[in-house]
């Protein structure tokens, strides 16, 4: 069957200096990964990078020439180095920042920055509700009880707090606004694992001559190998786009019959890739003299 489905390509920029310098671990890039694996998206890149105002523009404008789909996390507090609003807002000409009415009018409606604040300090309260405006923006709430918003760029790149809390919340929330701006069908993605005591190095041409075969019927078919350490064997990743299942299934019979391999669940494999085994080499695998 030829692919008629069109493939949404998405990037993913985690800024902030906190996560560089390494005060805080990043766990919304994790997050959105399997977010995109689920809606049968493709995740081309994820970007680390800090406060710093012409490493953000230059990063997303670099982005935005090739995905779809663009999620920003962090820099937008109310601080001198929260910056994202202000950065993305120059990626394209006609979204200048502006204070958004329907902010201010949630924030006072939900917590009351008036009573608490005055002066300077409101105004850099407000800095949190100067967004992108103009006719190719959008401001949601997905979380009702919030006021804080997600601020989207032409239909393209689409701004969110770095809070993990709320980022998980806030994306889970746009997921039908997702579906329906990228017409996203159901075509999600399927894998399957593959366990096997083989080498990589003794492996490796049988999977490079695989994924030759898989990629000639969709360059969407990607074959991996992870190496679990310390443990003696390693596991094989068969994925690809339901629509190809029949193809991934032939290909994982393959892997089965020519490396001794025995199919595993997902959870066996996440529960094989959290281990943390402290050996100095990585031994026990099967013995060969040439590649298989």
């Amino acid at each position: 069957m030829p692919n008629t489905y069109k493939t949404i390509k998405a990037a993913c920029v985690i800024i902030g200096d906190e996560v560089l310098n390494g005060k805080i671990t990043d766990t919304n890039s994790k997050f959105f990964s399997k977010y995109c694996y689920g809606l049968g998206i493709k995740l081309t890149e994820i970007c680390i990078i800090g406060d710093e105002p012409e490493h953000i523009l230059s990063t997303c404008k670099r982005l935005s020439t090739y995905n779809d789909f663009i999620v920003t996390t962090g820099s937008t507090g109310p601080t001198p180095d929260d910056v994202a609003y202000d950065c993305l807002s120059k990626i394209y000409d006609d979204t200048p920042l502006k204070l958004s009415k329907t902010c201010v009018d949630r924030m006072e409606r939900i917590n009351a920055p008036t009573k608490r604040f005055s002066g300077q300090a409101l105004q850099d309260h407000y800095r949190m509700a100067t967004l992108p405006s103009g006719p190719n923006t959008s401001e949601d709430y997905p979380i009702e009880a919030s006021w804080v918003p997600v601020a989207g760029i032409h239909n393209q790149i689409f701004i969110f707090p770095g809070i993990p809390q709320l980022f998980e919340k806030m994306i889970t929330g746009m997921t039908d606004k997702f579906k329906k701006i990228y017409n996203l069908k159901e075509n999600h993605y399927k894998r399957y694992y593959i366990k096997t005591k083989y080498g990589e190095s003794s492996m490796s041409r049988f999977l490079r001559e695989l994924q030759d075969k898989a990629t000639k019927v969709s360059p969407e078919v990607k074959i991996g190998s992870y190496p679990h350490w310390g443990m003696g064997f390693n596991t094989i990743s068969v994925l690809g786009l339901e629509e190809h299942d029949e193809l991934l299934q032939q290909l994982k019979s393959e892997v089965i019959a020519k490396l001794e391999g025995e199919e595993i669940t997902e959870e066996e494999e996440q529960s094989y890739s959290e281990k943390r085994i402290e050996k100095e080499t990585d031994d026990g695998y099967k013995v060969v003299k040439d590649s298989v």
